[in-house]
């Protein structure tokens, strides 16, 4: 039996729209935090004549690792996640650790980066690797279909979960 907190109204998985709804909000709050890092970078370009690029990405992926620990090890919930009423949680239902937090979304890059590169080797080779790509994309999906949590790789590698929670308080109204 899952040791649920008080406010999760159950431990059943969240689906896959909710889980894409709060990464859509989650990724334009990052691409804000982005592009004011680019312009710390464009700056920097413009004093020293040298652009940085390897080094603005490497800030990138440290800045979105700090946006995503933080919020993880804290609440268990980023913005959107609070937007979408779901929480993450360890497999014993207590707020997951760095070593958690850093895991899955290593293994969530790592996922993001293959796609990408799927996607990338399909424009230059064509039908074949679309394909392949495709069924790789599918098989990840299928994947998590088969737990019975229907935990993502990212979820079942770090030993954590997401669960849906009752209702955010709205804002105070000053009674």
């Amino acid at each position: 039996m899952l040791n649920v907190p008080a406010t999760v109204s159950t431990p059943d998985p969240v689906g896959l729209p909710r889980r894409l709804g709060a990464m859509l909000y989650d990724a334009l709050l990052l691409l804000a935090i982005w592009m004011v890092l680019g312009l710390v970078f464009v700056l920097i370009g413009e004093a020293t004549g040298h652009a940085l690029i390897p080094v603005q990405f490497v800030v990138n992926l440290l800045a979105a690792w700090a946006f995503f620990t933080w919020f993880w090890t804290r609440t268990g919930q980023t913005l959107g996640m609070q937007a979408w009423n779901i929480q993450l949680l360890d497999e014993a239902g207590a707020r997951v650790n760095a070593k958690q937090a850093t895991l899955r979304y290593l293994v969530a890059l790592a996922q993001w980066l293959a796609i990408l590169l799927g996607i990338y080797l399909a424009r230059q080779h064509g039908a074949l690797v679309t394909a392949g790509a495709t069924a790789l994309l599918l098989v990840g999906l299928g994947l998590s279909l088969a737990h019975p949590r229907r935990a993502m790789l990212h979820d079942w590698l770090s030993g954590t979960m997401l669960v849906r929670v009752e209702g955010q308080a709205g804002p105070d109204t000053g009674r």
